[in-house]
Formats: structure tokens, sequence, C-alpha cells
């Protein structure tokens, strides 16, 4: 069972992916929740927490469908960069709602530090998964892991604003990923970047 923070931060997700983080009120998350708003104030001190809170949620979340261990390390890298990009509900909203929480952080800087720190996880996870495909030889070893799994997550964000805005289909945004993965990687070892 979901407990009431988790099922607050949801809402919280869906109303930011829909009405974007200036359009979103605290009385509809409250709504959306079923809850009251003295309560969200409960556990949030107020809404720059909350927003930071719901970047913590969509990265946890995150988690939970694209962490991939059971092939090669190559395997790993694309299965998790393309697990960014599916046609379900969660991660559609968890998307959208990171790139407007991305971009609100242009102008806000109290949420900077959690985009950075969301970011650089990702990166890290990333770059581990590098790093155990150049263990097993799928990947070279000549290349920066921490380099390379920055410009892939940069690549995915990109790809995946375009797909949210219907200007890919998911196939079409999935076959773009697969293809920068592959071209990074074997450039990358190529190179020694």
């Amino acid at each position: 069972m979901i407990d009431r923070k988790t099922s607050l931060l949801a809402a919280a997700v869906e109303e930011i992916a829909r009405c974007g983080t200036r359009g979103m009120r605290v009385d509809e998350v409250a709504k959306r929740a079923g809850v009251s708003v003295s309560l969200i104030y409960h556990h949030f001190n107020d809404r720059s927490t909350l927003l930071q809170a719901a970047l913590d949620h969509i990265g946890s979340q995150a988690d939970d469908y694209t962490k991939h261990t059971d092939g090669t390390g190559r395997e790993n890298v694309l299965a998790t960069l393309l697990d960014e990009i599916q046609d379900s509900p969660t991660v559609r909203t968890n998307s959208a709602a990171w790139g407007e929480l991305r971009d609100c952080a242009v102008f806000d800087d109290a949420l900077r530090p959690t985009i950075e720190k969301q970011t650089a996880r990702w990166n890290a996870d990333l770059a581990e998964l590098i790093r155990s495909g150049q263990q097993d030889g799928s990947i070279g070893d000549a290349c920066d892991a921490d380099r390379l799994a920055s410009v892939l997550t940069a690549t995915t964000e990109g790809v995946s604003g375009r797909w949210l805005a219907g200007i890919l289909t998911t196939d079409d945004a999935r076959q773009h990923i697969q293809l920068a993965v592959d071209a990074l990687l074997d450039a990358a070892d190529r190179s020694g970047a």
C-alpha cells in the first residue's frame, strides 16, 4: 500500500506534468490526492519543498523502471536509456514533470541543487553500467565512463522532449536512442573520449 506522503508526491508530479511548475497549484495537488491543503503543508513546509520532493520522487520512480543488470554492460546501458521512453503513463508523466522542473530551475535557484543531485545520480548509475561494459568487453576501455554517461543522459533528455511533444513517435524516439548509444559508444571507443 502506498503511504500518504508518496500519494501526495504522485499527485504533485501529475499536476506538474499537466500544468507546469508555474501552473501547479497546491490546492489542485490536494484535490488530486483527495486531501486537505493543510496536510500537504504538514508534509512539505512550502511549495518549493514540495517541488524539490517531487524531483526526488521522480528519480526514485525512474529507478524502478530503468535498472538493468542482467545483460552485458552495453546491453544494460541501452536498456536503461530506452526505458526512459516507453508508452507508460508513469514514464510519460515523470518525463514531462522532470522537463518542467528542469526548465524551471533555470530561474529558480532553490530547485538547482535537487536537479543537480538527481542528474549526477543518473549519470553515476549510467557510468557504472559503462564501466561494467568495459570490464566485460562489450564497451571499449579507452572511453571516459563519466563523460560518456553525461553525454548519453543529455541526449536522452533531448530525445525525450521531442517524444513528449509528439514530434517523434515512441518507436522513432527509441530508434534515436539506439543510434545515439551505438554511435557514441563506438566513437568513444575509437577516440578514447
